[in-house]
């Protein structure tokens, strides 16, 4: 009854009001920019505020568990309605579909193979709707980036967000006590990744000289902003990431032309980064020593769980079935949770059947989709990134000196950063972190599409 009253809910968002918003939103762009910003913040909010799921199976590990429908999606549709009916007026007219979106849906259908040796299919039919629709972010991106104003407004929300979250951790870190704070998210390295993926390209704006100092001032913030949520979140591999993308791009600033506004910023992020190296070291050379120890005495629980992984390839090269990973690794099927038994026996812990029947899932995003997915899923997974750092990369030249060059640049930096960061986190499997992605990447596919666009009328 519960499942009949959601679909009752969600069937008229999704084909009724989607699409009347959409026709009401065609001819004013200052809304559509409303309803976009809006998505892209969506993204750092929880997702049970706008996320019902029908048939859900809550104690269950995985991607999703069950058939989720999101007003986010809706709004997309929403902005979709609107880019068909007026695209058409814009000369070159851009397609409907962008081949992003055919490349990530064909990545999809390369995932959906693994349902031929999935231990349940209704599990994989579960990620197949989820993963497939989410595409309608991606193409909301492509079609709504049409004018400066829209890449501004753009930047604003990203860089304004992330303060919010910075705020957000600073509360739960001085009044709440919390040590690892984990702002609007479940988990704080997902929150952490979020963060200076959406701030690293406000920040490559904030650079350019032409950047009013008012929105200037914004996007610096937000790029502080998120190392102070890396920090807050005691996630070191974030913050390491922050670092290494900040150093990245203020040396594509350089290559520009300095400025006096890009010699202050470097200064102010040097003294930064001398601050946070002291008060942190004695942090750093503690957890280098833990490890050291460890590593002499067992092997680590992430070794353990990709050894799961790899197991399950070997027994399919299609993998184990989308969204089955956390069925084929745990009791009662038992084949890939007795390698973590036999792990945690050999540690000399008594190994009790029922601490086994949800065990956790490997954290490198790559095992993930190997284990699932196979090599058909990890041949399109490899594609489709791929693709999208080669549109950043050619948008970052292509526009060099103008805001889409800048902003296209902090994109190229942050996706070569959270491509390698997922080698050892899991995020990109994550609704927020995948809508964020698909988001910015739809822009920049929209940025090279023109690009190409100019390149034949020359």
């Amino acid at each position: 009854m519960i499942d009949f009253i959601k679909a009752g809910i969600v069937l008229p968002l999704y084909f009724l009001v989607g699409p009347a918003l959409g026709f009401w939103l065609a001819d004013r762009r200052p809304a559509q920019r409303g309803v976009f910003c809006l998505m892209v913040f969506m993204t750092a909010w929880f997702p049970t505020k706008f996320t019902l799921t029908l048939g859900s199976i809550e104690l269950y590990r995985g991607h999703t568990k069950g058939f989720e429908f999101s007003l986010i999606e809706v709004l997309a549709i929403a902005l979709l309605v609107a880019a068909s009916r007026t695209r058409t007026q814009l000369r070159p007219t851009p397609p409907l579909i962008p081949g992003g979106a055919w490349l990530y849906l064909g990545w999809c259908a390369l995932m959906t193979i693994s349902i031929f040796a999935a231990y349940n299919s209704l599990y994989v039919w579960m990620a197949v709707h989820k993963f497939t629709k989410i595409v309608l972010l991606f193409i909301a991106g492509f079609h709504f980036l049409r004018e400066e104003i829209d890449l501004t407004w753009l930047t604003r929300t990203m860089a304004g967000m992330v303060l919010l979250m910075a705020a957000i951790c600073l509360k739960m870190r001085l009044l709440d006590g919390a040590f690892r704070t984990t702002g609007w998210f479940e988990h704080q390295n997902p929150m952490a990744m979020w963060a200076y993926f959406a701030a690293l390209p406000a920040f490559a704006l904030g650079l350019r000289r032409e950047t009013p100092p008012r929105d200037a001032l914004l996007y610096l913030a937000g790029g502080g902003a998120a190392g102070l949520c890396a920090l807050l979140s005691v996630s070191r591999g974030a913050l390491a990431a922050f670092a290494v993308g900040a150093g990245l791009i203020l040396g594509l600033a350089y290559l520009r032309g300095p400025s006096r506004r890009l010699t202050a910023v470097s200064i102010c992020a040097a003294l930064g980064a001398v601050v946070v190296a002291s008060t942190m070291m004695k942090s750093v050379f503690d957890r280098v020593a833990q490890e050291k120890e460890r590593a002499s005495s067992e092997v680590d629980l992430r070794v353990v769980m990709i050894d799961q992984a790899k197991a399950m390839l070997r027994d399919s090269r299609i993998g184990i079935g989308w969204n089955n990973y956390g069925i084929a690794n745990s009791r009662p099927h038992g084949r890939y949770s007795e390698i973590l038994e036999e792990w945690d026996a050999s540690r000399g812990f008594a190994v009790i059947d029922d601490f086994y029947f949800s065990n956790p899932l490997t954290e490198s995003y790559y095992w993930l989709l190997l284990g699932e997915n196979g090599y058909p899923g990890f041949a399109g997974c490899l594609l489709f990134f791929a693709a999208t750092v080669y549109w950043a990369l050619r948008s970052t030249f292509a526009y060099w000196r103008e805001p889409h060059g800048w902003f296209s640049g902090g994109v190229l930096v942050v996706l070569s950063l959270l491509y390698l960061h997922s080698t050892v986190e899991r995020v990109l499997s994550q609704t927020k972190n995948l809508s964020l992605l698909l988001l910015v990447v739809g822009v920049i596919a929209r940025l090279d599409w023109e690009r190409r666009q100019r390149k034949a009328l020359r």
